[in-house]
């Protein structure tokens, strides 16, 4: 039996379950709920979730999917959000992507009602992506998320209680006033006129460099720059 378990920085002991859902192709997101305080009752409850899960896809192969059960908790909103949203109106690559930084949002957080969460929750949970949210390849020691990523997180978290509120399953988004992280934007430097000659007559290595410096530089005064001195250097 898929059954886990999971012990969290406090010392509690909690139980999930996890599995394929039948007909599950790749990438997509497995069954899971969290939060049982023994085996046995995780146990339980994934045999009872595999029987509704194989009547819920009998139930879409005979063409009558419109009337399985609403989505409850975060994790069921972000499944729905996916298949039924991202998968149809948006490229391949972006659902290949909101499926990665799904993957790394908390089990705990995952399991909890759409109605509970609240932005204390989410900016708990961006906070503990940029301090321990990744993993590194070889050793998988935790490890920091960049401001970027966790921001993105966000982003899909976002998108998903937004789809939810036009479906009636939410009355607000509480990412909205949560806190996400703001990547560090970084400045660009730029040449004067008589730096960018220097920088021409000090050219080395191939013979055709100080003709493309130059070219270049003919070409940057021509195009528009938001910086009033020239060359942007990034």
């Amino acid at each position: 039996m898929p059954v886990y378990k999971r012990k969290y920085h406090s010392g509690t002991v909690l139980w999930f379950y996890k599995f394929s859902p039948p007909g599950a192709k790749r990438g997509s997101l497995p069954v899971r709920e969290f939060g049982f305080a023994t085996k046995r009752e995780a146990e339980d409850a994934e045999a009872q979730r595999r029987i509704d899960e194989q009547q819920k896809y009998d139930l879409a192969k005979a063409g009558v999917g419109v009337v399985s059960a609403l989505p409850k908790t975060l994790a069921m909103l972000l499944k729905e959000f996916i298949s039924e949203h991202a998968e149809k109106k948006l490229a391949p690559k972006t659902v290949e992507r909101y499926r990665e930084q799904v993957l790394y949002l908390d089990p705990a957080l995952l399991s909890m009602p759409l109605a509970e969460i609240g932005p204390l929750h989410l900016s708990r949970e961006w906070n503990r992506l940029l301090e321990s949210g990744g993993h590194h390849r070889r050793t998988k020691q935790p490890r920091p998320l960049s401001a970027k990523t966790v921001r993105n997180i966000a982003g899909v978290v976002s998108s998903a209680f937004l789809r939810a509120m036009k479906w009636g399953l939410a009355t607000s988004n509480p990412v909205t006033n949560s806190e996400p992280p703001v990547p560090k934007k970084h400045e660009g430097m730029a040449l004067i006129p008589s730096e960018q000659m220097l920088l021409i007559k000090s050219a080395t290595g191939p013979w055709c460099l100080p003709m493309f410096l130059t070219k270049s530089r003919s070409k940057s005064r021509q195009l528009p720059s938001r910086h009033p001195r020239g060359w942007r250097l990034f």
